[in-house]
């Protein structure tokens, strides 16, 4: 029984609409959720194929390579902002292979699974996390041709013309259990390219080590891994690694975890192993302000890692607290203090036109980034995203959104919703220039020139010095917006 796993196309203009330079710094990395499926399936005796039509390939080429195959299922993962290209997609499937079932996964049909469905392009939905289900659903498919698909948990199907739910499956406790993604059935780690921002040489090799937030931001849907944190054991981590590096060629790694240091002592055992190790590797994270400390830091720097990414979301204290964020502001300014002195390169992420932003809580945000030492700073478009609180806020209040279409947080054209507390030509002129007031400071250049320590890094902080350069300027004239910024 041949199976099919396809990362629908992500079209730049869907990406960043008419902020055409920000291309240049798309984040493109393997697909591990599909990865994570196929050794599931492969550890079972199925013939998998994994298909990614993120990268740059002939399209044509990949699907006659999905028609070869024959494939019987045909498994299509989409978050809400490729939802519309994943629907795209699975037209033209339907007809090059008109016998395989259709099956959608993935955080949006997750978050809002029956208008997903009755889009009309699938024919089930998987719901959370994938393998357990996907790989009990191919196997009713092969034994019992479909038969008594309602008893398997975490799945949607259409019965008797309506859509049902079956019920909730529990999550995978032990993870050390999952078998390593199928990176040999991904492109080469050299295809892809992380955003310039993250790395320091390349490839890079992105692993996971944890599932589960138990944090309760409200822009953040955490439908698929759910609020209980699940952590892989630090032995079970340091084997990937080395599998990474050794076996794929990975000359650098990120941890892709929502929250790589929530559990201190596993990050202090993960350093050790390291530095034990004859894999002497960059490596990066993604973590929470409130999740480490000063002690930890210069572990982890001791260790290989070069940078963190911090979500600060906001440099006012009353967004921090509608966010539910959980720290204040002194949190923020503390961790990333406490990075520098590690030695250590701090990214932050924000998040930018939630309900309740305005001008003056936007000005205190760039002015926060101006005034800390942030080595990247993002200010990202807010998009009420289906799963998250304010989602459900916001609908509440009558607001309604079509996902049917390409809604990304890159995109500084289009805009899902503009809070009432804020004028629609400030927030769209702030996205830009935000971004070109802090990348663009001659100190912060000369800094950033004379931190580049390899070839990649160049090239990737020259694709990124072009993408701020080419935004385009703000429309108002006279610098009007550029006065109204707190300095």
């Amino acid at each position: 029984m041949n199976i099919t796993l396809i990362n629908p196309p992500f079209e730049v203009q869907d990406s960043v609409g008419s902020s055409r330079s920000l291309s240049l710094v798309l984040n493109v990395i393997p697909p591990l959720g599909l990865g994570y499926l196929a050794a599931a399936l492969e550890t079972s005796g199925f013939c998998v194929q994994i298909i990614d039509f993120t990268l740059k390939h002939n399209r044509k080429t990949l699907l006659r390579q999905i028609a070869s195959q024959n494939p019987a299922v045909i498994g299509i993962t989409a978050s809400t902002p490729i939802f519309a290209s994943a629907c795209d997609l699975t037209k033209v499937l339907r007809n090059l292979c008109p016998k395989a079932l259709l099956v959608l996964g993935g955080a949006h049909v997750t978050a809002m699974p029956e208008p997903a469905m009755k889009s009309g392009y699938f024919d089930i939905g998987v719901i959370a996390e994938g393998e357990e289900t996907f790989l009990a659903l191919v196997k009713n498919l092969e034994e019992k041709g479909g038969g008594g698909l309602e008893t398997i948990p975490g799945i949607i199907i259409k019965k008797d013309d309506r859509w049902i739910l079956t019920p909730k499956r529990e999550y995978a406790k032990n993870l050390d259990t999952l078998p390593f993604p199928s990176r040999h059935l991904l492109p080469p780690l050299s295809c892809y390219q992380p955003t310039p921002a993250s790395y320091r040489r390349l490839p890079l090799g992105i692993i996971i080590t944890s599932r589960g937030c138990p944090h309760q931001c409200t822009f953040c849907d955490r439908a698929v891994f759910g609020n209980v944190y699940r952590a892989r054991s630090s032995q079970n981590v340091l084997a990937e690694v080395k599998e990474v590096v050794n076996k794929y060629g990975a000359r650098e790694i990120r941890f892709f975890d929502d929250c790589f240091t929530l559990d201190k002592r596993r990050v202090y055992d993960i350093c050790a192993g390291l530095r034990k190790s004859n894999i002497k590797i960059p490596w990066t994270c993604l973590t929470t302000v409130t999740s480490v400390d000063k002690d930890l830091l210069k572990e982890m720097a001791a260790a290989g890692c070069w940078q963190v990414l911090f979500g600060l979301e906001s440099g006012d204290e009353r967004m921090l607290a509608r966010l539910c964020k959980g720290p204040c502001l002194e949190d923020n300014v503390n961790a990333v203090r406490w990075a520098k002195q590690a030695g250590l390169s701090v990214r932050a992420d924000f998040i930018v036109g939630t309900p309740g932003e305005t001008k003056e809580s936007l000005q205190k945000t760039l002015a926060f980034t101006l005034n800390n030492r942030l080595d990247y700073a993002h200010f990202n478009k807010f998009v009420p995203y289906p799963g998250t609180e304010l989602y459900k806020n916001l609908t509440g209040e009558g607001y309604r959104f079509d996902f049917n279409k390409p809604c990304s947080i890159t995109d500084h054209e289009s805009f899902a919703y503009i809070p009432p507390t804020l004028e629609k030509e400030y927030y769209e002129n702030f996205l830009n220039y935000a971004h070109q007031k802090f990348y663009l400071r001659p100190g912060y250049m000369l800094k950033r020139l004379l931190s580049i320590r390899g070839w990649d890094e160049f090239i990737g902080q020259l694709k990124g010095f072009l993408s701020i350069v080419l935004l385009r300027r703000s429309r108002r004239k006279g610098g009007i917006l550029k006065n109204e910024i707190n300095q």
